[in-house]
């Protein structure tokens, strides 16, 4: 038909678009948020999702910690204090078959008794520092986790406050560490 308009106007698909990306921007800066004192300042360092490769890993073979480095990959799972059992329960199942796993708490006593996971109190952070684990915005001690392969090389260190409800993250890592 000649001189038929368009059903709807130019500029519609715009508004449109801008309407959704002014939406999406609110959700994401409301209910996301930013960084909170927990967490990794370098952003980019927290959770990465992939492993350190073998030749740039730092090798930690005198950690000093019940677990066997060098012989089997062991999972390290860093607090501040003894986190309710069973969370700690629920964060620990999915790790993966075979691999040891270590609790290290900057303060308190206990906290894997329960879980049948050797704890180690760790005030100073040698072992967080030995690790390569950063300091969370805070300054205080990391709370995260770090994965040594049976080579005693770290292979995965992040700062994590919610590692414990992070089973698919925890089991997907601690399965590709050999």
């Amino acid at each position: 038909m000649a001189d038929a308009r368009p059903p709807l106007s130019p500029g519609l698909p715009l508004v449109g678009w801008l309407l959704m990306a002014t939406v999406l921007t609110a959700v994401v800066a409301g209910v996301v948020g930013g960084p909170g004192p927990l967490d990794d300042p370098s952003r980019g360092e927290q959770r990465p999702g992939f492993l350190i490769d073998p030749d740039e890993a730092r090798v930690v073979r005198g950690l000093d910690i019940p677990a066997p480095i060098g012989v089997r990959p062991v999972f390290v799972a860093f607090g501040r204090q003894p986190p309710d059992p069973a969370e700690l329960r629920d964060g620990l199942e999915d790790v993966a078959p075979g691999v040891a796993s270590v609790l290290v708490l900057a303060r308190g006593s206990g906290g894997g008794a329960a879980t049948g996971v050797p704890v180690v109190l760790d005030a100073r952070g040698r072992v967080a520092d030995a690790v390569g684990l950063d300091s969370p915005r805070d300054g205080g001690p990391p709370i995260g986790y770090a994965l040594i392969d049976r080579s005693a090389r770290v292979r995965y260190a992040t700062l994590d406050p919610t590692w414990t409800r992070q089973g698919f993250e925890v089991a997907l890592i601690t399965r590709a560490v050999r």
